[in-house]
């Protein structure tokens, strides 16, 4: 009798607990999904698109448990004020260039040092993946909020001017948009250029009313933002390349369950893949594009190594000297001579 209780109980018990698990799963599955909002500076460009691809892995990877959308053309504010809000949690996700990060994380800045990175984008991608340097800056954004996945190439930045640039001589004392990032402050003051760091969203305007006489951006930025449209030449230089970052809020990540921080993590880092084929395209065919609306040439090399021994001396040698900063310049050495051996 004792046994045909016991046996009853430990019955009774475990339909309990599997009716709790059900009732536990079923509550998972019918619980609303988390709206996850990917905040991003620009429009109709491969930028945008990365967001857009993001947001859908998100989606897709935890079976519709998030529900991912990336918005556009600074609908949630400015890059500095979305970093904000990325970094209180009301943000989920950005993907965009790391050299805006340098007002938060000033180390990430040292991505934009002249001449730095190669141009390719799956060549600037695998660089970063290798790179002690960018291990170093990811800790670092932890500290302030920010949960770095990786990092990927965008291409190669070349000049976009109202003028013809043949010369280091033709930008001195001109005005140039840059990304509000030290090393590109500085190169431009080595070059006796005058920087000007501005949203992206302003930029058209700015060229078209005369407050701008050029900026510095891949390809695709020029072609697909229309700029080409108000800036009528293009000087191939490569005098820096844009390297990407896919960041999340660390406040957001941290309150996620594992299977879920598990989906963020490989969302991203599959962003990342897609965007190396993603970019390399759209820079190849925005180029074509820009020769044929506009007149593109390239720097003389005697020209292009002027540009370098000033930044070397120059913005490099500051840098290097820098007590904060020294080490990672350091790093970024290495990782330069290591990476040329592969």
């Amino acid at each position: 009798m004792k046994t045909m209780l016991k046996v009853g109980l430990v019955a009774a018990l475990s339909f309990a607990a599997s009716t709790a698990f059900e009732q536990n799963v079923q509550a998972q599955s019918a619980a609303p999904a988390m709206n996850v909002l990917i905040g991003n500076a620009t429009a109709g460009d491969t930028q945008a698109e990365a967001n857009d691809k993001f947001a859908e892995l998100l989606t897709k990877y935890s079976n519709d448990r998030f529900k991912a959308s990336a918005r556009h053309g600074q609908s949630l504010g400015s890059n500095a004020q979305m970093i904000s809000a990325l970094q209180a949690g009301s943000i989920h996700g950005m993907v965009f260039p790391a050299g805006f990060l340098s007002t938060v994380v000033p180390d990430m800045a040292l991505f934009d040092l002249p001449f730095l990175l190669p141009g390719a984008p799956a060549k600037i991608t695998a660089f970063a993946a290798q790179s002690k340097a960018a291990a170093k800056m990811m800790e670092l954004a932890e500290q302030k909020g920010i949960h770095v996945i990786g990092f990927h190439g965008i291409g190669p930045q070349s000049f976009l001017t109202k003028f013809p640039v043949d010369k280091l001589a033709d930008i001195q004392g001109k005005k140039f948009r840059i990304i509000p990032s030290p090393p590109r402050v500085g190169a431009y003051q080595d070059w006796g250029a005058v920087a000007r760091p501005m949203e992206l969203g302003e930029v058209y305007t700015s060229l078209q009313q005369g407050a701008l006489d050029g900026m510095e951006n891949p390809p695709d930025v020029m072609f697909k933002m229309k700029l080409y449209e108000v800036a009528t030449y293009y000087t191939i230089t490569e005098h820096f390349a844009f390297v990407s970052n896919v960041i999340v809020s660390k406040r957001w990540f941290d309150g996620l369950p594992k299977e879920l921080q598990d989906v963020v993590i490989k969302a991203g880092k599959d962003t990342i893949v897609w965007a190396d084929a993603a970019y390399t395209a759209s820079q190849d065919s925005s180029l074509e594009a820009l020769k044929k609306s506009i007149t593109v040439t390239t720097m003389p090399a005697a020209e292009l190594q002027k540009m370098k021994d000033l930044t070397r001396k120059g913005v490099w040698e500051r840098f290097k000297q820098d007590p904060q900063k020294g080490p990672v310049v350091k790093l970024l050495e290495e990782d330069v001579a290591r990476f040329n051996k592969m």
